[in-house]
C-alpha cells in the first residue's frame, strides 16, 4: 500500500510539474513577445529620428557632407540599437536552451558598428565626411530610448 501511495503521489506531482512547465513556457513566450515589440519600437523610432534630423540638417547646413555624415552615424546607430536589443534578449539565457541564446552573435558584435563608423569617417575624412555630425547621428538612439522611457512612464 505504501508503494502504491508513493507511486500515485509522484504521478500527481509529475502532472503538476508538467502544468507548471507549460505555464512557465507560455509566460516566457508572452514576455518575449512584449520585449521584441519594445525592441522593434525602439529601433524603428531610432531610424525615424535619424531621418527627421537628417532632413532638418540637409535644409540648414551649407555643406551637404554634414547631413551625409549625420545620416551615416544614424544608420550605424540604428544597427547598434538592434544589436543591443539582441544582446539584452540573451541575458539570463541558458546555454542548454538554444532558444534563449539565439541571435547572441549580433548582440556580441554591437560595438563593431561604432568601430566601423570611426574607420569609415577616418578613411573618408579627406572626401568631406565629418566626425562630430557622424558621432551625433550615432547617438540618436539615446533620444529614442528616452522617448520610449517617457512613453512607458505615462502609461
Amino acid at each position: 500500500q505504501r508503494i502504491l501511495a508513493e507511486s500515485m503521489s509522484s504521478a500527481l506531482v509529475d502532472d503538476d510539474d508538467d502544468d507548471a512547465k507549460e505555464e512557465g513556457k507560455a509566460t516566457k513566450l508572452s514576455e518575449k513577445e512584449k520585449y521584441n515589440k519594445k525592441v522593434n519600437d525602439l529601433v524603428s523610432e531610432t531610424f525615424y529620428f535619424g531621418v527627421i534630423f537628417f532632413s532638418a540638417i540637409w535644409f540648414v547646413a551649407p555643406n551637404p557632407f554634414t547631413s551625409i555624415s549625420y545620416l551615416l552615424g544614424a544608420l550605424l546607430g540604428t544597427a547598434y540599437c538592434y544589436g543591443l536589443g539582441k544582446y539584452v534578449e540573451t541575458l539570463g539565457g541558458s546555454a542548454y536552451d538554444m532558444e534563449d541564446v539565439k541571435g547572441s552573435g549580433v548582440g556580441s558584435a554591437r560595438f563593431a558598428f561604432l568601430i566601423v563608423l570611426f574607420i569609415f569617417v577616418g578613411k573618408f575624412r579627406s572626401e568631406g565626411l565629418q566626425e562630430i555630425p557622424a558621432i551625433m547621428g550615432f547617438f540618436t538612439y539615446q533620444l529614442s530610448s528616452l522617448s520610449q522611457g517617457l512613453k512607458e512612464s505615462t502609461e
